[in-house]
């Protein structure tokens, strides 16, 4: 399975930080162009950076924090995402059914499915992690002391039958809209 890394904030942040940067550059350029006061006087930003030495304080932070910053990010970037898709067993007489899985949405509505299939289950939802599948159900029977156990059963055998390379935990609960008398 290849999992590629799902960063959108890091990257969203880095973009927003130099379209800033990228806007107040433009902005002071076109009014030095106009011949208007720039909102980032080029004169003094240029009389500042010509007296700052390599050896400043003020630089050396500054250095500091962008090294820092990046390597959040290249580490951020690095670090794999959430598997989206839960892996099959590797056929060795199929070769092509290495990439093969179950997306957790699929995977998730098929076992909702399974769910509403018992019979008393009037809703069913169906939450796929890595590694735990969680099955709420609900009934409009009062009581519900086999209930839980039939979901359960129902879900469990068809978790089995899929073949998934690693069977998540099953959590399974029945809650019922009306009180036991």
């Amino acid at each position: 399975m290849i999992r590629r890394s799902r960063r959108t904030l890091p990257a969203a942040l880095t973009a927003l930080v130099l379209l800033a940067a990228g806007a107040l550059v433009a902005t002071s350029a076109i009014q030095v162009l106009l011949g208007r006061t720039p909102l980032l006087p080029v004169d003094t930003v240029t009389d500042v950076l010509g007296r700052t030495t390599w050896q400043a304080p003020a630089v050396l932070v500054a250095a500091g924090v962008a090294a820092a910053l990046g390597l959040v990010l290249i580490v951020a970037g690095l670090w794999p995402g959430r598997t989206h898709v839960l892996p099959l067993l590797a056929d060795p007489a199929v070769p092509e059914l290495v990439a093969a899985g179950w997306h957790r949405h699929d995977l998730a509505a098929r076992l909702r499915h399974r769910a509403l299939g018992v019979e008393g289950v009037e809703r069913a939802t169906a939450r796929v992690r890595r590694r735990s599948v969680r099955v709420a159900a609900r009934t409009h029977r009062s009581s519900t002391p086999g209930l839980r156990e039939a979901v359960a059963t129902a879900v469990g055998t068809d978790l089995d039958t899929l073949g998934l390379a690693r069977r998540p935990r099953l959590r399974v609960t029945v809650t019922s809209d009306r009180k036991e008398r």
